[in-house]
């Protein structure tokens, strides 16, 4: 973790004392992680990973504490996981982006969890194989968060043409990596992969913390 990310955590412990459950989880080590628990079933789609099983209670705490607490602890022992992944996943040069937010979301919470967890793997890129774009990927429109729509039909309807990448030549022919925190339906996903192949993106492959 970087020294001014560790100094930055000291004092926020200081002033908002964290909670024993959290430091219990903030405590457990990526091969604990790894070793206990569940992993996620696999998708149909090929080119969606997920690592864990949502429907675990230590799963679901990992995940609300990074969405919600924005635990940059946490973060970084998902990014050292997600990172082992990747680099066996892929042996070239990948473009790295983080699922986009609404301006809207980001302000309420003041960060975006999936920036969070693209920034831990990128730091530890020693052989710069990835490309870090954070906000090339853009959220146009706030929608309501998927957990508050019904069906999958509904999701994809409320996030139709609700990204677009900035520039298309940043990512045109490239292989890209997409990082979110959950998947549901896959919907978030897809609208991502519509908005980065019109863009001209070669390769996608989109990675979740947990389904």
């Amino acid at each position: 973790m970087r020294p001014l990310l560790h100094i930055k955590d000291l004092v926020t412990d200081f002033l908002f004392p964290k909670s024993r459950k959290v430091l219990e989880l903030e405590a457990l080590s990526p091969e604990t992680l790894l070793k206990t628990l569940p992993r996620a079933e696999r998708l149909t789609d090929k080119n969606i990973i997920a690592l864990f099983d949502y429907s675990h209670p230590l799963v679901k705490e990992i995940v609300w504490e990074l969405k919600y607490g924005g635990n940059a602890k946490i973060a970084d022992k998902l990014g050292g996981i997600l990172y082992d992944l990747i680099r066996h996943e892929f042996n070239e040069k990948i473009i790295l982006i983080p699922i986009p937010i609404s301006d809207k979301r980001r302000f309420e919470r003041g960060w975006n969890q999936s920036e969070l967890l693209a920034q831990a793997v990128k730091s530890r890129d020693s052989e710069k194989m990835f490309k870090y774009l954070p906000r090339q990927l853009a959220k146009l429109r706030h929608t309501e968060s998927q957990t508050k729509t019904g069906s999958r039909s509904e999701r994809l309807r409320n996030l139709t043409d609700s990204m677009k990448v900035l520039n298309p030549a940043s990512v045109s022919g490239a292989s890209i990596i997409v990082l979110d925190d959950v998947i549901t339906t896959g919907s978030t996903f897809a609208e991502a992969r519509r908005a980065l192949r019109a863009a001209g993106a070669k390769k996608i492959l989109c990675i979740a913390v947990a389904h």
